[in-house]
Order: C-alpha cells, then structure tokens, then sequence
C-alpha cells in the first residue's frame, strides 16, 4: 500500500460520514410530516446503514492506521465519503414532506420562502431525488471500496 491520503482529509471525511446524517435528520425536522414518520418506520433499514458508516469512519479513516487512509487509490473512498455524506444531508433538506393539513414543503422551500409553490416543490423533489441516489450510489461504493481494501491489506499480511 503505497498512497496515504492526509490526515485532515480522512477526518474530515469521517467526520462528515458520523454527522451528516444526522444533520439530515436535524434538517428534515424543519418541516416534518409522513416521509418523516415512513423514514422512522423504515429505520430497521436506515439504522444499520448508517452503523455500517459509522464503523467505517471509525475504523478506516479516523484511525491513523486505517485502511482507506493508506490504501491505494484512497481518494476513491474519499469521494465515496462525501458523495453520501453530501447526498443525506441533501436528501433531508429537499425532500418534500406534508402531513394531513394538505400543505407540502422542504427546508429549502421554508428557508427560501417559496411556500404552496408548485413550481419550487417540483425542483426540490427532483434536487430530492439526485440527492438520494448519490446518498446510495456513494454508500454502496464506500462499503465495497473499503471491503476491497480490507481484502488486500489481509493478502499484503499473508505470509508467502
């Protein structure tokens, strides 16, 4: 293994993996309504994700001797890092969200104060759901990149 990436960076990117999901969540509680109550519901799903993430950043990049601070190619992990930090948090800021009382809005649409827009509703689900697949796009190639790089750093110790 012969990259290194610098230390700023990987806490930085593990830092940015254990708090913006929950800034995401801190966010969608700006406007909530029942995809905050189906999120909560479905949350034998999204726990154990983000427990995945968690030891990720624990263990791969917050540790000086972590495998993706040290991997070859460690800015892919990197990338994969923000890509699904950015994608959450993105996720609990544009998605729409109502309850019964017939109103639907997002945190961008309260913080810009375009409320009951059709139109601003419409681009925020749509920045809702680029953010959401970037949020899984970049999970799934987090966990299969450090997975790889657990794989070769356990071959590099094999003795010959």
């Amino acid at each position: 293994m012969n990259a290194r990436v610098s230390r700023s960076a990987a806490v930085l990117a593990g830092l940015a993996l254990i708090l913006f999901p929950l800034f995401g969540f801190a966010v969608k509680l700006v406007y909530p309504g029942w995809m905050l109550v189906l999120a909560i519901w479905s949350s034998w799903l999204l726990i154990p994700g983000y427990v995945i993430q968690v030891v990720i950043a624990a263990s791969a990049l917050l540790r000086p001797s972590g495998v993706l601070r040290h991997a070859r190619g460690a800015w892919r992990a990197l990338t994969a890092a923000w890509i699904t930090s950015v994608g959450v948090l993105g996720v609990g800021f544009f998605l729409i969200d109502g309850g019964d009382d017939g109103g639907s809005e997002s945190a961008m649409t309260v913080l810009f104060g375009v409320t009951g827009s059709a139109e601003a509703n419409g681009v925020s689900m749509v920045f809702a759901l680029i953010c959401g697949f970037l949020w899984i796009a970049g999970w799934v190639y987090l966990v299969v990149e450090w997975i790889i790089q657990l794989i070769l750093l356990r071959q590099s110790r094999k003795p010959v």
